[in-house]
């Protein structure tokens, strides 16, 4: 079979698009991927076949003010230009059918409405897209032939989901970086990830970073902090129980962590679920506080002002690291989701939607 990916530069709506179409190449598929420059290369590395935007605009959300003082509208006027691109991309290829990121709101309707095979890919709660924005995603999201949210039920709630949604879970490509060596095995581990992108507003990404790295550095603790593609970790300061990078798998990691500290990206917190991590949530925008709110919800972890001082932050962490019973209650949510449905159930409905008449 043959499908057409279409997916921008949103940070970390692209990891459930590398393992989807990882997993469609493994079952033998041709898989073209339309979207941005900056992700051709992680798209070409799960062997999709790349497509860059022709009348769209090119951007990088690594880099700090990408899209201005005003990023929604940024957004949104883009929007209609990557529907044209989609479109024309498809009248080429002839997709059995076309697999379209939720937020990609005009490629998605009008894919539907001129009769292709559509399935919107949720990469965040479908309970937010519901109302995020007035709620502008959410049509395109309805009327798809096939909506896969790469979330769990039991974390998404508030509205009555549509019929053509199917959970299948957080998805990423498998971890081609190996393994990561703790240098203080003795000593609680932090794992720092704030996001993949730039963020505000207020801090910066790397204010926020460096405000983290002195909250944790006179603590006895191990700290890892991953940076993102848009700052080098040289620029940081951190005590001598730290480690910086740009990034670590979160498989790699997040399993020996006793505490994870995010801008609660449903990616990022996805992950810390799976994998049994109590979270402190610095979330500053979009759908972040959100997620946030529901991991407090749970008993999983804690959110504070995204514009915390050093201090504030290291005492949440203190507080956090000595309620032993919230790596419990991270513990047993991890272990519930192991017979959550997975990304082959996802896979499944794709092909059984492309094989209808």
């Amino acid at each position: 079979m043959h499908f057409l990916v279409a997916t921008w530069d949103g940070a970390g709506n692209l990891q459930p698009v590398l393992g989807l179409v990882e997993a469609l190449k493994r079952r033998g598929h041709e898989v073209h991927v339309l979207a941005h420059d900056v992700q051709r290369g992680q798209i070409e590395a799960v062997g999709g076949t790349f497509l860059p935007f022709q009348t769209a605009p090119q951007w990088d959300q690594g880099m700090p003010g990408y899209a201005g003082d005003d990023p929604m509208a940024h957004f949104m006027a883009f929007d209609p230009k990557a529907g044209d691109d989609v479109l024309t991309v498809a009248r080429e290829l002839d997709p059995d059918a076309l697999l379209v990121d939720c937020m990609l709101a005009s490629a998605l309707r009008d894919a539907t409405h001129k009769g292709y095979k559509t399935v919107a890919l949720v990469h965040a709660l479908y309970s937010f897209f519901a109302e995020f924005a007035g709620g502008v995603f959410r049509a395109p999201i309805d009327e798809a032939t096939l909506a896969l949210s790469f979330s769990y039920a039991d974390f998404d709630s508030g509205v009555d989901f549509p019929p053509n949604l199917v959970f299948v879970g957080p998805t990423r490509p498998d971890n081609r970086e190996g393994t990561w060596e703790r240098r203080c095995s003795g000593k609680p581990l932090i794992v720092v990830s704030l996001s993949t992108g730039a963020q505000g507003p207020g801090r910066s990404q790397e204010q926020r970073l460096q405000t983290v790295c002195d909250a944790l550095a006179d603590l006895d603790v191990e700290a890892l902090v991953t940076t993102g593609r848009g700052i080098v970790p040289e620029s940081l300061r951190s005590g001598a129980n730290t480690t910086l990078a740009r990034r670590v798998a979160h498989e790699a990691v997040l399993g020996q962590a006793d505490l994870l500290i995010t801008h609660g990206g449903h990616g990022t917190v996805m992950a810390g679920l799976t994998l049994g991590a109590p979270m402190l949530c610095l979330a500053p925008l979009v759908d972040q506080p959100v997620n946030a709110a529901k991991v407090v919800g749970l008993g999983l972890g804690a959110s504070i002002d995204p514009q915390s001082e050093s201090a504030e932050i290291r005492q949440a962490v203190q507080q956090l690291l000595a309620d032993p019973s919230l790596r419990q209650r991270s513990r047993a949510f991890a272990e519930a989701l192991t017979t959550a449905p997975g990304l082959e159930k996802g896979v499944e409905a794709i092909e059984a939607l492309a094989n209808r008449p």
